[in-house]
C-alpha cells in the first residue's frame, strides 16, 4: 500500500519499530498504532517496583539488617522514581521544540512508579508490622516446655519466647485485673493447679494478658483462648509500649488480691505456641502474595485505560 501524508507503508520491508530511536520508543506525536514496548514498561516496571518494595520491608532482611534496607529504598527511589521522573521532564522539554511529539507514556510511567514506590513502602511496612516483625521477634526467643508456675521463678525466663505448661496449668479468672488508659488492659495469673511446690508466698510471675477484653472493675477477664479447655500454652507480648500498662494492672491485682509478683512476665494465652507464632508468618506471606497479585490487576487497568485514552487522543 502506498504511502499517503506521511502514514507508514502496510507492504514495506521496514522493521516494525525501526523508527524508534533511544527514548523515542515511548512516544512520537501523531503515531496511532499501539506502542507495545511503552505499553509492557508501564505495565510491569511499577509492579516490578511495587513487588520490590514489599518484599523488602516485609521479609527478614527488614528485621535482621534494617540498614540494608534504608539503603535499597534510597537506590529504589533514584532508579524507580527519579529515573522516570528525569525522563518525564526531558520529554515536556522536547515538546516545547516540537509540538507534535507527545510525552504521554513518560508522564504515566513517572506517575504510576511514584504510585508504586509509596504504596509498596506502605503495604510492606504494615505487613511487616502487624505480622512478620511479631514472627521474627519469638522465633529469636527461646522456648520453653512442660513448665510449672509454682516451681518457676519468672527472673529465669526472661528470654522465654514460647511456653508450654505443665498438664493442669490455666488461668485464675477470680484474681484477674484491669487497668484502663483509654485502652483496657487486663491480665489473668497463669497458675498451675495441685503441685507439690505451691505455697502461698509463691510469687505469680506469668500472666495471660489482652486488650479490651474485660471491664476493669471486676475479674471478668475474656481475651482470647480463655475459655479454651486444651490452652496450656502462651506466646511473649512483644509490644514493649503495652508492657508499663500491664505491669500496672498487676500492681492493681498485688494489692487487691494481697499476692506477690516479683518478676512479671505477660503472654498471649494459647492453645499451641509454635502454631500461633508461625500463624504470623503464614498471614504475612499470605499478605504478601495477596498485594503483589492485586497491584498487577490494578496496574493493568491502569495502562488498559491510559492505552485507550491516549488513542482516542491520537498519541499512540
Amino acid at each position: 500500500m502506498a504511502s499517503h501524508g506521511g502514514a507508514v507503508k502496510y507492504g514495506s520491508a521496514e522493521a516494525p519499530f525501526s523508527h524508534m530511536r533511544g527514548n523515542d520508543f515511548f512516544l512520537k506525536g501523531q503515531r496511532r498504532r499501539l506502542n507495545i514496548i511503552a505499553v509492557l514498561v508501564s505495565l510491569f516496571l511499577p509492579w516490578l517496583l511495587f513487588c520490590f518494595m514489599t518484599a523488602i520491608l516485609t521479609f527478614s532482611i527488614h528485621y535482621r539488617q534494617p540498614f540494608v534496607v534504608y539503603v535499597l529504598i534510597w537506590l529504589t527511589f533514584l532508579i524507580g522514581v527519579c529515573l522516570p521522573a528525569a525522563l518525564a521532564s526531558n520529554a515536556l522539554r522536547r515538546k516545547q521544540a516540537d509540538p507534535a511529539y507527545q510525552p504521554s507514556w513518560y508522564i504515566f510511567l513517572f506517575a504510576t512508579c511514584t504510585l508504586a514506590f509509596l504504596v509498596g513502602a506502605i503495604v510492606g511496612n504494615s505487613n511487616y508490622t502487624n505480622y512478620m516483625w511479631k514472627y521474627y521477634n519469638l522465633k529469636n526467643l527461646a522456648a520453653y516446655d512442660n513448665i510449672d508456675t509454682n516451681a518457676a521463678v519468672g527472673q529465669l525466663y526472661m528470654d522465654a519466647g514460647r511456653i508450654e505448661f505443665k498438664k493442669g496449668t490455666e488461668l485464675d479468672l477470680g484474681r484477674s485485673m484491669g487497668f484502663k488508659s483509654h485502652d483496657i488492659y487486663c491480665v489473668s495469673p497463669i497458675v498451675t493447679k495441685s503441685s507439690v511446690n505451691a505455697t502461698a508466698e509463691t510469687s505469680v510471675d506469668f500472666w495471660a494478658v489482652g486488650k479490651n477484653c474485660c471491664s476493669g472493675v471486676s475479674a471478668d477477664f475474656h481475651c482470647d483462648g480463655f475459655a479454651d479447655p486444651n490452652a496450656i500454652g502462651a506466646l511473649r507480648l512483644v509490644h514493649d509500649e503495652d508492657r508499663p500498662f500491664y505491669r500496672l494492672a498487676v500492681q492493681q491485682a498485688e494489692a487487691t488480691y494481697k499476692m506477690t509478683s516479683t518478676h512479671p512476665l505477660f503472654f498471649e494465652w494459647v492453645r499451641s505456641p509454635e502454631d500461633s507464632m508461625n500463624a504470623f508468618a503464614n498471614q504475612g506471606c499470605t499478605n504478601y502474595f495477596i498485594s503483589i497479585c492485586s497491584y498487577f490487576f490494578l496496574q493493568l487497568f491502569c495502562v488498559v485505560v491510559a492505552t485507550l485514552l491516549f488513542a482516542k487522543m491520537g498519541r499512540l
